[in-house]
């Protein structure tokens, strides 16, 4: 019985396995172990899947789409990274489960103990009655998102993306030179002191005449999820992505010279639906790629692939984008090449990651203005005007590790995992502005358009992603996040300060 509740426990599927669900597994393991055959190669192999998962079971839960799509995109030390981040303690629980297994049967051999007659009849029997309870949901459901994956990445891979935008024009509104956007990884807004949080972590945007937007939404749990849809002009109705109007391609067709330079991987055998927007530009550099697949490479390392742009002698419009490792769990490995805003022994030891993720966001704070002097430098010497505009992917929640040290990961999905950073700033501004109102992840790319000056007959002309003026909430995509919503509700922790919240 004991068995049977783990295996359960780990599939993710079951926090809190029901007494039916753990008596009918445990007569299933009965009957196979009937037979010799049956037991080593079904039964076994059918324990061990399970065992395998546990880890991840029991600490993120059942398999989803947005797990599977990441395990695409992921290297190999993004994969050593969240292997690490899960406590020992479930490695135990995940190693007990054949343990277990292999001791019921030698026990039951050793003994004699049967309980079967006809052992192939009942054990087929079992497997045919057993098939659609809940013992075997983790492998439909795994079955079901892994089917959505690779649709998807059939879809990017052998199908291909076709341009659908049309005719695309650069009106007289298009004022800049260079056009900088900067994806961030993982930035959760409150924990930002430009938005309110008590350890100042962003001196230069907090200090800068930037257009600061307190109101902006991912449009996922993942970078996956959220990025595809933002970098498209998603469908309202539905709430899903459309790769065939893509950002890049719109860009593209305005005439606009497109750099893609990324900090994440991409450029494996398959692209993931990131790096395949990606590759849409005209020029694209994947540092994660080669010698850097395997390594921990600091964002910092995109700022000398900036300046060879930048000194490319252009008379064309640019767009570039730049892909950030962020504030990506682990945090601490992040921030290998830059200095906590604490030293460990100044803080409660629970707060250590959280020192780290703070400090990650101070490093991106660093980034972006290291990125503004260089645009700034770069126009003295050539009279090219920009702007640039940062937004992080989604945001993270708070949990608490056996040891008592508390992380940010993507379990517990608290509302506030849903709220992220968006700002712009620009060689002409002359003062902050602080907008507070909501806006879609699904109107991203026509903001983008029209910040940028580009008319196109399926976008709305008079939409500003930086006035004052919410959005309309979008029941499609709300429909697909709200069941993702839930546990704790906790806002940012100020690490200078006991916890005043309890965190599960």
């Amino acid at each position: 019985m004991a068995l049977s509740k783990l295996v359960l426990r780990g599939s993710g599927l079951f926090p809190k396995p029901p007494l039916f669900n753990i008596i009918l597994l445990f007569c299933l393991i009965i009957i196979l172990n009937s037979s010799k055959k049956i037991f080593y190669f079904v039964l076994l192999p059918f324990i061990l899947i399970y065992a395998l998962y546990t880890p991840v079971g029991l600490n993120f839960g059942k398999p989803t789409y947005a797990y599977i799509a990441s395990l695409f995109a992921t290297d190999i030390s993004e994969s050593k990274e969240f292997l690490l981040s899960i406590p020992y303690k479930s490695y135990l629980y995940a190693i007990a489960i054949p343990i277990l297994l292999l001791l019921f049967r030698y026990i039951s051999q050793k003994f004699h103990i049967a309980l079967h007659k006809n052992k192939l009849f009942l054990s087929c029997l079992t497997i045919t009655m057993l098939f659609n309870t809940p013992v075997f949901d983790f492998f439909r459901v795994t079955n079901t998102e892994y089917q959505k994956v690779k649709v998807e990445l059939d879809r990017l891979n052998n199908i291909g993306i076709k341009n659908e935008w049309g005719e695309t024009k650069l009106t007289n509104k298009s004022k800049y030179d260079d056009y900088v956007l900067i994806i961030g990884e993982s930035a959760r807004k409150d924990y930002h002191y430009v938005y309110g949080y008590p350890i100042n972590n962003t001196p230069f945007i907090s200090s800068s005449k930037a257009v600061i937007v307190d109101g902006f939404e991912p449009a996922g749990l993942n970078t996956v999820p959220s990025l595809k849809r933002i970098l498209t002009n998603s469908n309202k109705k539905t709430g899903d992505e459309n790769y065939n109007l893509n950002l890049i391609d719109l860009i593209n067709s305005a005439g606009i010279d497109t750099y893609w330079i990324s900090n994440q991987g991409g450029l494996g055998r398959f692209d993931t639906p990131i790096s395949a927007i990606g590759k849409r530009s005209h020029h694209q550099k994947f540092l994660k790629n080669g010698q850097y697949s395997d390594k921990n490479t600091s964002d910092f390392l995109l700022l000398p692939e900036l300046q060879k742009v930048l000194n490319q002698s252009e008379k064309q419009k640019r767009f570039i984008v730049l892909h950030l490792y962020g504030s990506h769990v682990n945090a601490c490995d992040r921030i290998k090449d830059y200095k906590k805003l604490f030293n460990d022994n100044e803080i409660d030891k629970k707060y250590g990651y959280l020192n780290c993720y703070i400090s990650s966001i101070k490093k991106t704070d660093e980034f972006i203005k290291l990125i503004y002097n260089k645009l700034t430098e770069n126009g003295k010497q050539t009279g090219r005007k920009f702007s640039m505009i940062y937004f992080s992917d989604h945001g993270l929640s708070h949990k608490k590790e056996q040891s008592g040290i508390i992380v940010m990961s993507n379990a517990n999905l608290e509302p506030h995992h849903y709220e992220i950073p968006l700002f712009k700033l620009s060689s002409d501004d002359v003062e902050q502005t602080y907008i507070k109102a909501y806006k879609s992840p699904l109107n991203f790319t026509n903001g983008i358009a029209n910040w940028i000056g580009i008319s196109n007959a399926k976008l709305d002309p008079n939409y500003d992603l930086f006035s004052d003026k919410a959005d309309k909430r979008d029941d499609a995509l709300m429909k697909k996040l709200h069941p993702l919503k839930g546990g704790n509700d906790i806002s940012a922790i100020d690490i200078t300060k006991p916890l005043q919240v309890e965190i599960k």
